[in-house]
């Protein structure tokens, strides 16, 4: 008896190693999600564009657009989630249009129609490279950009926030680091202590004094919902924290006029 049960222990001992070390070996299979081909550009849905290509210090050519509104004050910078590329979130942008609002939306490495392949150190440069190319080639001034991050991007956007001068940050279901979110994801293995990626907003939060806004998804399939709170606790004033129906990756469709709504609000309380 002791011997089977001894036997067993060494089998999932020997399981749970295999596994671990699988999912370590190929850790980014497992966050990164990119998808090669653009599907649609901008006027597909009635917005003019202009096509930019920002390049990294460590020079990756990267693809995106810059959609201007002739009356904007304010471009988003964003950062979009883990899958999909830009193509996938004209919805979004068209939004920010809506609300008088330029749009900068610049694909990570290894995503769409951007060089190299994506990596954690690599995404925080393609932020920077992004930021330059707005401010320097663009000239949008520093204090009229919003940076902006949903879900893998709310890390990009809270790193950027805590190297710049920008006039806000939006974190839109943020998680508060890869490793926490491995270990809701896979509770019996130890992967989350071990993880070379770290997507760390929590730990980045603390350090940024920027007019925030947090928008939570209220049934969040994918983050824990304390995941939004525990960061918007860590967060300086002024901030600002909504939750609104739906799930991850479409609380804004269900909730659009909410979502128009917060962002609204939150935009008429930054600095004139």
């Amino acid at each position: 008896m002791w011997w089977a049960l001894s036997r067993l222990s060494i089998i999932l001992i020997g399981g749970i190693v295999c596994i671990s070390g699988w999912m370590l070996m190929f850790e980014d299979r497992y966050i990164y999600f990119p998808e090669k081909e653009v599907l649609y550009t901008p006027s597909s849905v009635g917005l003019e564009f202009r096509t930019v290509q920002p390049v990294t210090s460590d020079g990756i050519t990267l693809h995106g657009w810059y959609i201007p509104h002739p009356a904007a004050r304010y471009t988003v910078l964003h950062f979009h989630g883990n899958a999909g590329n830009i193509s996938h979130r004209l919805h979004l942008y068209g939004r920010w249009h809506e609300m008088g609002l330029s749009v900068f939306a610049v694909d990570y490495r290894g995503y769409g129609q951007s060089g190299g392949t994506p990596s954690e150190k690599g995404l925080y440069e393609d932020g920077r490279a992004s930021w330059q190319y707005l401010t320097g080639k663009l000239n949008v001034p520093a204090e009229h950009i919003i940076l902006a991050g949903r879900s893998l991007g709310c890390a990009v956007a809270a790193q950027l926030g805590g190297e710049v001068k920008a006039a806000g940050l939006v974190l839109e279901t943020p998680f508060t680091s890869a490793p926490d979110l491995a270990r809701t994801f896979y509770p019996w293995l130890p992967i989350g202590f071990l993880m070379r990626t770290k997507l760390d907003t929590l730990s980045r939060i603390r350090r940024i004094h920027l007019p925030l806004l947090i928008i939570r998804a209220g049934e969040d399939e994918i983050v824990p919902a304390a995941m939004a709170e525990e960061i918007f606790s860590a967060a300086h004033e002024p901030k600002i924290f909504v939750t609104l129906p739906g799930g991850h990756n479409g609380f804004d469709g269900i909730s659009e006029k909410e979502y128009l709504a917060a962002w609204r609000q939150w935009v008429a309380t930054l600095p004139k």
